[in-house]
């Protein structure tokens, strides 16, 4: 019995080596919407610019790394017309696996991933429902999958590694009619532990 316990706590601490967890934060360099004018209406993007989630990351062989996120991001925006004003907010929350690979360096460590994002608006204002039925600014899709693309370093620091990437991000539909910006690219720092 011994010598199985010591087996499992072998094969345990082997398996730690290549599993890493961490915490991602960032900024988009755009917004979730175009700041357009289509038919008399207008949208004005007003989102806060920040990205926040965690991450968990399986080594691979060949240099191969797997990467899940989980990622969480405020999507606000205003629609205007002569008789329309209405502030919409929701919760993007995206869900990116992403195949990396690592490049053989002795400090830095490079690395490009692609992968799909699995995307959802949660919370979305109960007046976007009712006011814009159709038309600009009307509510197509509250889900998508999305094309991601990145590249960025891992450095290892005492007992944490640090990365830094940019990313970009193509929707594959509008979730907000003629007014949802399908590209988005950020910047984002994440610790791993």
């Amino acid at each position: 019995m011994a010598k199985l316990v010591l087996l499992f706590l072998i094969a345990f601490a082997a398996g730690a080596q290549s599993l890493s967890v961490g915490v991602l934060g960032g900024a988009p360099f755009n917004d979730v919407v175009n700041g357009d004018q289509i038919n008399g209406l207008q949208s004005i993007a007003k989102s806060p610019n920040f990205t926040i989630g965690g991450e968990v990351q399986v080594n691979l062989p060949l240099n191969l790394r797997l990467e899940v996120d989980g990622l969480f991001r405020p999507y606000h925006f205003t629609i205007n017309s002569l008789n329309i004003a209405e502030d919409i907010t929701a919760q993007q929350y995206r869900f990116p696996v992403l195949l990396a690979y690592r490049f053989k360096a002795p400090l830095v460590k490079p690395f490009v991933e692609a992968g799909l994002s699995f995307d959802h608006l949660a919370g979305i204002s109960a007046a976007v429902k009712s006011t814009i039925a159709s038309g600009p600014g009307q509510l197509l899709h509250q889900s998508d999958a999305s094309f991601v693309l990145g590249a960025g370093i891992d450095v290892k620091v005492v007992l944490v590694r640090v990365s830094g990437e940019l990313r970009y991000t193509r929707q594959s539909v509008s979730n907000f009619s003629d007014f949802s910006n399908l590209n988005q690219a950020e910047v984002l720092v994440g610790v791993h532990f």
